[in-house]
């Protein structure tokens, strides 16, 4: 009996020792990459959000691999305190297309645009990242009139994601909270996600787009509803009237609103690989067809032209430049990898420089 309890000790005394040591090797490796602290409690890009007062925005001081939220609480390296009193301050604000999710630390194209502008203007460019993945327009429009627009900026660049009018709901502005702000426990573990994502990195795709298919029809049995193929022309109208809001916020701010279209990386949906990613775009919006999504996308596109000419504001539309790229520019159905963002902030860059910059110079600036 004795000696069987020693055994089992010995086993419990060599496995905990197995799982400190993983969890030092991925503490290690996530401060040798991305300098992430060692002791930082943030084990998924949701921790890097909160709700409070202002609502649901990126909680200031925290990173996660890649993804470093600054001082200020906006996605980016932290910025001058003051900002230089002749700098030409954007803000950028959307989901998770602007927040950037695959590409590297620097990639998201808010950042490229910095770098863009920063190369052709003699004033010092600040672009401060508002968005955050999830982020609905109707929470965009509350972040800008509470968090955004006190900040003084030149112009707020909106990147919105249509696709969120296809939920069971339309969405609506997240809830301020006055309750007091916590922070994740340090003591989570920050290798199970690790194990957990190489594990899903190891399932063959075919397997992985099998698992996509079942749980989208579980969905789909669990609301009691067929995929819809017809686009909902009502929830277009949603997205344009939130729209027009949003910009007219910013305009009545004293504020230049710019638009930039949201696109998705569908040239074509006949080869197996556009298949398996439209497959996996209907796993997020479950009550519509893929091409019904598609098409939803792409006159949520129409739209937002519509508004910017309404509206005489600047619209930018990156497709050309996505779809002559020499190289894939999308991570998965609409997030962008490294050479997609590059795309996107090098066309934005294009078209405001002349608002902004003068034969390679900076124009005056609006006040702030």
């Amino acid at each position: 009996m004795a000696e069987r309890l020693s055994r089992a000790g010995w086993a419990i005394g060599i496995a905990l020792v197995g799982a400190a040591s993983l969890e030092l090797t991925v503490r290690l490796d996530d401060w040798a990459q991305f300098g992430v602290p060692f002791g930082a409690p943030e084990t998924s890009v949701d921790d890097l959000s909160v709700r409070d007062s202002l609502g649901m925005h990126a909680r200031s001081g925290t990173q996660f691999r890649q993804f470093r939220i600054n001082a200020w609480g906006f996605r980016g390296p932290e910025v001058a305190q003051p900002l230089p009193a002749d700098a030409i301050v954007l803000v950028t604000t959307g989901a998770s297309e602007t927040f950037g999710l695959y590409e590297r630390a620097g990639g998201e194209w808010p950042r490229q645009l910095e770098r863009r502008l920063g190369a052709q203007c003699r004033q010092p460019i600040v672009v401060l990242n508002a968005a955050f993945a999830g982020m609905s327009l109707p929470t965009v429009r509350q972040d800008i009139q509470k968090r955004i627009l006190p900040r003084h900026p030149n112009a707020v660049l909106y990147y919105p994601t249509p696709m969120q009018y296809l939920g069971a709901e339309l969405p609506v502005a997240a809830t301020p909270t006055f309750a007091a702000v916590t922070s994740p426990s340090p003591w989570r573990s920050r290798a199970r996600p690790r194990f957990r994502d190489a594990i899903k990195r190891a399932v063959p795709a075919p397997v992985l787009d099998l698992l996509r298919v079942l749980d989208t029809k579980r969905t789909r049995a669990q609301a009691k509803v067929e995929a819809r193929s017809a686009v909902p022309i009502d929830r277009l109208a949603a997205f344009e009237r939130d729209l027009r809001a949003l910009v007219g916020d910013v305009k009545r701010a004293g504020v230049e609103p710019v638009l930039v279209m949201h696109r998705n990386r569908f040239a074509e949906v006949t080869s197996a690989e556009s298949q398996r990613f439209l497959r996996a775009w209907e796993r997020f919006y479950p009550l519509y067809t893929g091409a019904a999504i598609r098409t939803f996308d792409d006159l949520a596109g129409e739209r937002t032209q519509k508004v910017g000419a309404d509206s005489g504001v600047l619209v930018v539309d990156p497709l050309i430049a996505l779809r002559t790229s020499a190289v894939p520019t999308f991570a998965d159905f609409s997030h962008y990898n490294d050479a997609g963002a590059l795309l996107v902030g090098a066309e934005v860059a294009r078209k405001l420089a002349p608002q902004l910059c003068q034969d390679g110079r900076s124009s005056s600036a609006p006040a702030r």
